[in-house]
């Protein structure tokens, strides 16, 4: 079974896939599964799904360590985002013991991933701007430089707090493409994003600076509500008010600026 599949390339495979392949009723199907399981040639990654581990590991096969390829298999569509994203693509450090996996679909981790994987769930309109990443021979989906940048700023919980955003930024600097984060933040819907992103480009002294055009269009207008920074929940609503961005600077510097260096 584990060769047949080997040969075929195959990643995954359910219980149906092996009740075809081995020529067995269902019961029996689900009982080799537990049995591949068991001695490691399988890990099961959701009802009736299995990951496949390479037969090049030999006779005495161990279940795959690597919980990029692990969490690739866990649902369908996906991408790595937010600190996971930021690592993948040099813009962190490697540091969070969570893998972040964004989905438009609904679906419940086994417990025994649940310690180390965290699903995100967004609108199906919302599921965009990813590439992929060919690590150590794994072909995986990660967020985007731009997409990074946003999903960690609207969920800095996920990204090391604000002062791992404000890192994540800088590093990303001379990647950013700032006609495709204008699309993005237009498909996203969300103003605040845009008038976060300019404060804190300019606060950090970005280089590159945004271009001009995008300030222009992305810049407070004299109608609009003030937002805070950092989660009202966790920093209030008090600070000091950017005129130009119209953002409350309810973060104190000491960590908004703790992993930067300011030019």
């Amino acid at each position: 079974m584990v060769l047949s599949l080997e040969a075929d390339a195959r990643e995954e495979v359910t219980i149906g896939e092996i009740e075809q392949r081995a020529a067995v009723s269902r019961a029996f199907a689900r009982k080799l599964a537990h049995t591949l399981a068991q001695k490691g040639w399988l890990q099961r990654v959701g009802q009736g799904r299995y990951l496949v581990n390479p037969a090049r590991h030999g006779p005495d096969s161990i279940a795959d360590s690597d919980p990029l390829r692990l969490g690739a298999h866990l649902v369908a569509p996906y991408y790595f985002g937010y600190a996971t994203a930021a690592e993948l693509l040099g813009l962190l450090p490697q540091a969070s013991r969570t893998y972040y996996i964004v989905s438009p679909v609904r679906s419940g981790f086994r417990a025994v991933h649940a310690a180390q994987f965290r699903l995100v769930h967004v609108r199906p309109a919302s599921f965009f701007g990813m590439e992929p990443l060919t690590r150590r021979g794994e072909q995986l989906t990660i967020s985007d430089p731009e997409r990074t940048v946003l999903d960690c700023l609207q969920r800095p919980e996920f990204s090391g707090g604000l002062g791992g955003v404000v890192r994540i930024l800088e590093s990303a600097g001379r990647r950013l493409r700032w006609g495709r984060l204008e699309a993005y933040l237009e498909r996203l819907g969300q103003r605040s994003l845009a008038l976060r992103l300019g404060f804190l480009a300019e606060k950090v002294e970005l280089r590159p600076a945004p271009p001009r055009r995008w300030v222009d269009r992305a810049r407070a207008r004299r109608s609009e509500p003030y937002v805070p920074l950092g989660p009202p929940k966790e920093f209030g609503r008090r600070g000091p008010r950017d005129e130009r961005w119209h953002v409350i600077g309810n973060v104190p510097d000491s960590l908004l600026l703790a992993e930067v260096d300011l030019r």
